[in-house]
């Protein structure tokens, strides 16, 4: 099976926030920044109860604040440092055209960086959210491949009937977002 695919930056922003949603090291940072932020602000407003209730209040009050507007934040934040990212690091690869042929013992890629092999026995799992498939390897690398450039609405069939693989993991969060 022939996949010709142009990844636009918002296909490499969609992998790599779906990829920090599910990295346990990533969600616990995100959590221990929001509970730090809010807790600095509780007990710099603790330490004025004494000396002056209005900063006693005021830093409560932008603890509560921080409670909860500090996830939105953060999500606008991390999205517009992956973003920066992309700009920095995948731009040459931005809008070329790559073509991902699927054969049943091997994946062979083409784009303009150049030609790739890869031993399907390395493909880990496959995951499927609302607009993409992402193919993923053994080595933490995945192919991004947008529904867009599918014909088929059994892609994932497909591919399991081409690997051939039993071990392989299918997840399929079609309501996922970046929260």
């Amino acid at each position: 099976m022939i996949v010709k695919v142009a990844l636009t930056e918002d296909d490499f922003l969609t992998h790599l926030l779906y990829s920090a949603s599910k990295n346990s090291r990533s969600k616990a940072n995100r959590l221990r920044s929001w509970l730090v932020v809010s807790g600095c602000f509780f007990i710099i407003g603790f330490l004025f109860k004494d000396l002056n209730t209005f900063y006693c209040y005021y830093f409560a009050a932008a603890g509560v604040i921080s409670l909860i507007f500090y996830p939105f934040y953060q999500r606008y934040a991390y999205k517009k440092h992956y973003r920066k990212f992309l700009l920095d690091k995948l731009s040459n690869r931005i809008g070329k055209e790559c073509i991902i042929d699927f054969q049943q013992d091997i994946i062979q890629t083409k784009d303009v960086t150049g030609e790739s092999k890869i031993n399907t026995s390395e493909v880990s799992e496959i995951n499927e959210i609302g607009t993409h498939y992402f193919v993923r390897l053994n080595t933490g690398d995945a192919l991004v491949i947008p529904k867009s450039a599918v014909a088929t609405d059994s892609f994932v069939e497909d591919l399991l009937d081409i690997f051939q693989n039993p071990e392989m993991e299918v997840t399929k969060e079609l309501d996922w977002r970046w929260k």
